[in-house]
């Protein structure tokens, strides 16, 4: 089973931060010549089930990526900022692994349109998305009505701060949902 940290971080070349509750990772790649300066180099583990993944999020939503609204910096990289328009707010699942705990929930209600910043690859030749933008609609990620499933990571803020939710991770954070607009069961497969 995976660990439930959402990421491992390596301080860039001018520093800087992973996720809240990630580790120092030996085995991050190092910046390319190409990264800008300050890019932090993350190790993403890999959760072996939606279920898994979305017992670690900070929310767990159904609906829509609607429009990219812009960038944010994220991990030293420019990262696509998206609005999304909340159907429903799905249960996040209690952790698999005993004694772990979850992030805060993020406040986040069903008819709420929020920003949704997709956390990009770091230190990966082809850009912070060499495999296109999960939440940009043109990747075919979603259901024929356009719907997604977004795992999202906790806050970020400090006390009561909560910045822009992102995806917990660039690779296992939108998912397809079943025809009954649940998580699936399963990654789909490569």
């Amino acid at each position: 089973m995976a660990t439930v940290l959402a990421a491992c971080a390596t301080a860039g070349p001018t520093g800087g931060e992973g996720p809240p509750g990630a580790a120092v990772s030996e085995d991050a790649p190092e910046p390319l010549p190409t990264d800008p300066p300050g890019t932090t180099c993350l190790d993403w583990i890999s959760f072996e089930s939606p279920r898994e993944a979305a017992s670690a999020a900070g929310a767990v939503l159904l609906g829509t990526a609607v429009e990219q609204a812009g960038t944010v910096e994220l991990y030293g990289v420019d990262a696509n900022r998206w609005t999304f328009d909340v159907e429903r707010v799905l249960e996040r699942p209690e952790p698999l692994r005993t004694g772990a705990e979850q992030p805060p929930e993020l406040p986040v209600s069903a008819g709420d349109r929020i920003p949704v910043v997709s956390t990009p690859e770091t230190c990966t030749a082809g850009g912070a998305y060499p495999d296109g933008d999960p939440l940009d609609p043109a990747t075919g990620r979603g259901a024929e009505d356009g719907t997604v499933i977004v795992i999202l990571s906790g806050a970020w803020g400090g006390e009561g701060e909560i910045e822009e939710p992102s995806l917990i991770t660039p690779y296992q954070g939108v998912l397809t949902p079943t025809a009954d607009g649940a998580l699936p069961p399963e990654w789909p497969a490569p």
